[in-house]
């Protein structure tokens, strides 16, 4: 470039080199300079930056003119070809570009008079021909109005010819005005996924938090319990043997905890059992005289412990003004499917201790000391595929534990649920009963009332009878029944079913509560003479409290305690329980029922305190 500008004497050289450049621009502007003034002694540079505009002008003629665009003729490379116009060239181009405006005004105006025209007539070629007559119109009005409206505002020319050029060819950036709007730089979408994402965040946090919490009352927990519990372990057998047995039992024995006091820690046994303490979660009314009460775990975990269809639980209670904890002994009539909760189902008694409290003490959230399960009376639908279940008033417990059981399992097997009650006011369950007879097929239900003269109750009436019994259910000697309810009831229907051929092995039965102590009986006075002493009563050491004493006839080994001030756990007093058991260290009973007793038991020569009648002098471990 240096040799090629050292060669080129003048301006007026370098145009006669590019002729078909400069040609238009030596008409346009003979010796105008960046001032307007002639140049006298052209430099080669300002030749050589002219000639590179020119020709860029010319170049956009050209690309322009291939486009399809309106010839611009010599106004727009005219503002090329000048880097700043003088204020006579400024004139100029300022008349060029309102004719240019004027001349694009005629073609529109003949464009629209062509358009309407052909729409009169339909004609669609002339009608596209008129349309494109007015866009070059408007074309060219629109770059003269550019034109007029930069030189007008002061830009610079060459600013003015580049700004049509990119509006020719649709280079300029489209930009949109209608923005949505912005949160910290983030769109309505991404905010929204940000906000979820810090819920997200801030919930696990929370559940961290308070998993760790929960963690660490456990540990606390466990760790105020370590030192009871060390000291258990570190106890000799000798000194286990000095602790008093009564004494043992209170430890153990608490019942109603007021709400908000620690439980008693849970004790699970041998054979399967729970002691411990349960809440009461659920009071419901069944009948005038006849509670429903849920027990569940005071934490809200699983029941601790698994039971038949059947069985029943031990209740510890202190009873305002009984000196001693109270036990009583109450059927599950909850099914053991339910795992989260239990329920006993208690009619008050007028004159029942126990009863009476739970319908009129108990309330809820109350916590309960309880052990459990205890019995043999139950009935899961294991050997047989079909059974008999006979009850009388609230001896419908341990049957409805088994429907309940046998329905949530859909046992296939028939069952035959016979109840008698007095009046229709002591159905107790039934319209769940109802409900389930609807659901299961298998289910056959037979109520009998003892009292429904004047009632609207449209069934049997009366005691069950034999022939009532066996036209309800078919083939019965192949059958199981069980029988639960008063003693009287029991023994009636058991002696039917043993007349009706029914062998007596298929035949269990259970009491239903427990009867009140034996009065002793008073001496004969009818002869004038006493008794022999020798004949009716039997000598009964207790060993382990130090003190003996004589049975009356048909007097218990209980009640010989009870009247000695000695303190052997009791519930059912019908020997099914097994709260009472003790153990026979010398000499022979006689008992009606044993059925609290586990095989190990007899074998280890266990007895059941309420039922066990000396038949010679005896000593027990009590």
């Amino acid at each position: 470039m240096a040799l090629s500008v050292h060669a080129q004497k003048s301006d007026a050289e370098h145009r006669s080199h590019h002729p078909d450049v400069y040609g238009e621009q030596s008409q346009l502007e003979p010796g105008i300079t960046t001032g307007g003034k002639p140049d006298k002694q052209p430099s080669s540079g300002n030749g050589m930056a002219r000639g590179m505009e020119a020709g860029m002008g010319k170049m956009m003629d050209g690309m322009m003119e291939k486009m399809g665009a309106p010839k611009p003729k010599d106004l727009y490379p005219s503002l090329m070809r000048l880097p700043e116009l003088p204020e006579k060239k400024r004139e100029e181009v300022l008349a060029k570009a309102v004719g240019r405006m004027k001349a694009g005004t005629a073609v529109m105006v003949q464009g629209f008079d062509a358009l309407s025209r052909a729409d009169v007539r339909q004609d669609f070629t002339r009608m596209q021909s008129a349309v494109l007559e007015i866009e070059q119109g408007l074309s060219q009005y629109n770059s003269g109005l550019a034109a007029k409206r930069a030189l007008t505002e002061g830009q610079a020319p060459r600013r003015v010819a580049l700004q049509w050029f990119k509006r020719e060819m649709n280079l300029l950036p489209t930009v949109s005005s209608h923005e949505p709007p912005r949160f910290l730089g983030m769109t309505p979408l991404h905010t929204g996924i940000m906000l979820v994402l810090i819920a997200f965040a801030v919930t696990m946090i929370w559940m961290y938090v308070f998993r760790m919490r929960r963690a660490g009352a456990l540990m606390e927990e466990l760790r105020q319990q370590s030192p009871a519990d060390a000291d258990a372990s570190s106890k000799t057998p000798e000194d286990s043997q000095k602790e008093s047995p009564s004494a043992n039992t209170a430890d153990v024995s608490n019942t109603v905890v007021p709400n908000g006091d620690a439980p008693a820690a849970a004790i699970p046994n041998k054979a399967g059992r729970y002691t411990g303490p349960l809440r009461v979660t659920g009071i419901f009314t069944e009948t005038h005289d006849v509670k429903t009460f849920r027990l569940a775990q005071p934490d809200g975990e699983q029941l601790p412990f698994d039971y038949e269809p059947g069985q029943f639980v031990t209740f510890s209670l202190s009873i305002p003004g009984q000196e001693k904890i109270v036990k009583r002994s109450y059927t599950i009539a909850s099914s053991p499917s339910q795992r989260d909760y239990m329920e006993v189902t208690i009619k008050r008694e007028e004159h029942g201790l126990v009863s009476r409290h739970m319908h009129d003490s108990v309330k809820l959230n109350d916590l309960l000391e309880i052990k459990a399960p205890n019995g043999k009376f139950y009935f899961n639908g294991q050997g047989v595929n079909s059974v008999m279940l006979i009850s009388g008033g609230v001896g419908i417990t341990p049957m409805m534990s088994a429907v309940r059981y046998l329905t949530a399992q859909c046992w296939e097997g028939d069952i035959y649920f016979i109840f008698s009650a007095r009046t229709t006011h002591d159905f107790i369950f039934e319209q769940e009963l109802l409900y389930l007879q609807r659901r299961h097929s298998n289910l056959h239900v037979l109520i009998s009332m003892t009292r429904a003269e004047g009632t609207t109750w449209m069934g049997p009436q009366g005691r069950l009878t034999p022939e009532l019994i066996n036209g309800f259910v078919p083939e019965l000697t192949s059958k199981v029944a069980h029988i639960c309810g008063p003693p009287a009831m029991m023994d009636a229907i058991s002696d039917m079913l043993l007349e009706l051929g029914m062998p007596k092995n298929s035949i269990k039965t259970e009491a239903f509560g427990g009867e009140p102590p034996k009065e002793k009986a008073a001496p004969s006075t009818a002869s004038g003479t006493e008794p022999s002493a020798e004949a009716s009563t039997h000598e009964v050491k207790f060993v382990a409290s130090g003190k003996q004493g004589k049975s009356g006839p048909e007097e218990t080994i209980l009640e010989v305690a009870e009247a000695l001030d000695i303190d052997i756990e009791s519930s059912c007093r019908a020997g099914s329980c097994g709260t009472c058991k003790v153990k026979l260290l010398s000499g022979s009973v006689e008992m009606d029922v044993d059925d609290g007793l586990e095989d190990e038991d007899k074998a280890d020569g266990y007895i059941l305190a309420c039922q066990a009648i000396p038949s010679t002098p005896v000593e027990v471990e009590a």
